[in-house]
């Protein structure tokens, strides 16, 4: 492994030491001053299209600092104009930004003759109220925490002793706000920097904490407390441009296809971060297509704390995945939009194949008691030097395979995605003592279809898609946290496969049930269908109904029934040119026997949610 990141640095840095287009060296004094010349002639040629411009009335003014463009006023303290620079600037010449020798000062972006904004800011604003009737789905909810927590103590009429008992709280209601930024950093023509952050994206209006409600953070305390992070940066990489490609590095949000399997969750109106992958990416473009390699450190297992600081604790067990994708699609979206309004055909394809490893000797750490010699995994992310940890192996190695296609028809378009994972992910230990693999196959697919019934006036929508189921009972009640209950730990049975998909918690198919109460939806398959009508160019109503099932009865949520529920939907969406976002929308849920268990039969459920913000 030293060597494969050693490889990858010099393969890194080999980019950045490449020549660049930079300004003419001192001894080209012949060819610089071709250069002005030629730069003096063109500006002397635009000078009377400008004139042409301009009312005869108003005269044009003279150009001065005082009457800079907000470009020119926002390039960096770095390249400002010298006074001769703005002579000839007043003149009506156009200044071209150069490299200077002495101080080694990087080109800067230009447009038109130019410079561009050093810094730009993109993101949103969104201030939103969710409310659910019926969220813990009967009690058979089983992502629900507070189903073991909320209860009430109170005294038994018949003998008098304080106990605990359940309360049926079935309305949840919660605000939330959030401020998305995006800031770009343009270090020069070739170079950018880019982040994202989130403020107050994982806060509830109210609070600012986890801790239970005390007196003395009550209504005595009656404000909010700053213990939680409410800023969250979730992602940092640079931009580089090179003779053959763009080069970026970094932590860097990730989408593919539907978002079936990789999403970036950078959707207005939700909590969700998206994935972000810590990743070395060159984009190679070769005749309208793009080739992409790309490797990611994928984890690094536990940390230890050294100085101020941590580092990784140990090799054996970080993760690793490396990539190659193969892109054919329109980046500018603009662009895309104005030729499915002029019914032009587009069609757009993208293949992947990654692969994920841990080597042989890598494997995941537990904790022992030294007194009678049990293991159970460890669940820290920090060394505790309180513990002793053990090492067992978990070698593995994972094939991905998916492939999308978006097609534009005239008034017709198709969006449909196809993934495929094989492998193995780790070892288990069956009843009579034995370390067996654990193995996966799995398959997943999506579709997108649209028909504008009347472009810009009534649209009909259908989302559908299936996930392959398991032999294992309940994987559909364990789809949000780790596959375990997929394998039947039984030397009996021997099920050491894990076989049903799971999508991506951000990918949204109109299901209050599986993108709010469950998470990610596996082992099933769903049907969404929707109809749009316009009302205005900016303002839209719709109604829709979302179906979904288990593809086997023992998958489902309580092991007795296919079909989970029909959940009826209904929602108005106001979205100007300005940015401006508002709307809401309201979705009943009818439950059938997939979501009952033994112990209870679930109910009606209910989701109501209205937002307002502004994209920028």
């Amino acid at each position: 492994m030293p060597k494969i990141l050693a490889f990858l640095t010099i393969f890194i840095f080999s980019f950045a030491l490449l020549p660049q287009e930079t300004a003419p060296a001192e001894d080209a004094e012949p060819d610089k001053a071709a250069e002005e010349a030629a730069q003096e002639q063109a500006a002397e040629e635009e000078k009377p299209a400008e004139a042409e411009t301009v009312p005869e009335k108003e005269p044009e003014p003279e150009k001065g600092p005082e009457n800079n463009t907000p470009e020119t006023t926002e390039s960096s303290a770095e390249n400002a104009e010298t006074p001769e620079q703005e002579e000839e600037l007043q003149d009506g010449q156009e200044f071209i930004a150069e490299e200077e020798s002495a101080t080694d000062t990087p080109l800067v972006k230009i447009q038109q003759g130019k410079p561009v904004k050093f810094f730009e800011l993109y993101g949103y604003f969104n201030v939103a109220n969710t409310f659910s009737y019926n969220m813990k789905l009967s009690g058979n909810n089983p992502y629900m925490a507070s189903r073991n927590t909320i209860n009430n103590v109170v005294t038994d009429e018949t003998t008098g002793e304080r106990v605990t008992r359940s309360t049926n709280e079935h309305v949840l209601n919660w605000a939330w706000l959030k401020l998305h930024l995006e800031p770009v950093i343009n270090i020069a023509e070739t170079m950018e920097i880019h982040t994202k952050l989130s403020i107050f994206g994982n806060t509830a209006m109210g609070a600012d904490n986890y801790e239970f409600d005390k007196k003395e953070n009550g209504l005595l305390r009656d404000a909010q407390l700053s213990t939680s992070a409410n800023i969250v940066f979730e992602g940092l990489w640079g931009v580089f441009d090179t003779p053959i490609g763009q080069l970026k590095v970094g932590r860097m949000p990730f989408h593919w296809g539907l978002g079936i399997l990789y999403s970036d969750g950078n959707k207005f109106n939700t909590l969700s971060s998206g994935n972000y992958l810590d990743r070395i990416q060159l984009t190679i473009p070769v005749m309208g297509f793009k080739i992409i390699p790309a490797f990611d450190l994928a984890s690094t297992g536990l940390l230890d704390k050294y100085h101020d600081y941590f580092i990784d604790a140990s090799q054996k067990d970080d993760g690793f995945n490396v990539s190659l994708m193969f892109t054919m699609q329109e980046d500018d979206p603009a662009v895309l939009e104005n030729k499915i309004l002029n019914e032009k055909t587009v069609v757009e394809v993208g293949a992947m194949v990654m692969f994920s490893w841990k080597g042989d000797t890598t494997g995941e750490w537990v904790k022992s008691d030294e007194q009678d010699g049990t293991v159970e995994p460890a669940t820290d992310h920090f060394v505790d030097p309180d513990k002793v940890y053990a090492y067992t192996g978990q070698s593995a190695k994972l094939w991905k395979l998916d492939a999308w296609l978006n097609l534009h028809y005239k008034f017709f378009s198709l969006k449909t995605e196809l993934a495929f994972l094989t492998g193995s992910i780790g070892k288990i230990r069956l009843e009579d003592g034995r370390d067996k693999s654990v193995k996966t196959q799995m398959v997943g697919w999506a579709a997108d279809l649209g028909f504008r019934v009347i472009p810009k006036k009534f649209h009909i929508g259908l989302l559908t898609g299936i996930a392959s189921p398991d032999d294992a009972d309940y994987v559909q009640g364990d789809s949000w946290n780790t596959p375990g209950n997929a394998i039947n730990n039984s030397s009996t049975k021997g099920d050491r496969t894990v076989e049903n998909f799971r999508f991506n918690k951000d990918y949204n198919f109109n299901s209050a049930l599986w993108n709010n109460f469950l998470g990610r939806f596996t082992a099933g398959y769903y049907a969404s269908l929707t109809l749009t009508y316009f009302f205005l160019d900016d303002l839209k109503g719709y109604v829709g109904t979302t179906y979904s099932m288990a593809l086997k009865e023992n998958n489902s949520l309580g092991g007795k029934g296919l079909p989970n529920a029909i959940e009826p939907f209904i929602g108005i969406d106001y979205a100007n040119k300005s940015g401006m976002r508002l709307g809401t929308r309201y979705q009943i849920g009818i439950p059938f026997s997939g979501l009952d268990t033994d112990e209870h039969d679930t109910s009606l459920f209910h989701y109501l949610n209205v937002y307002l913000g502004v994209v920028f």
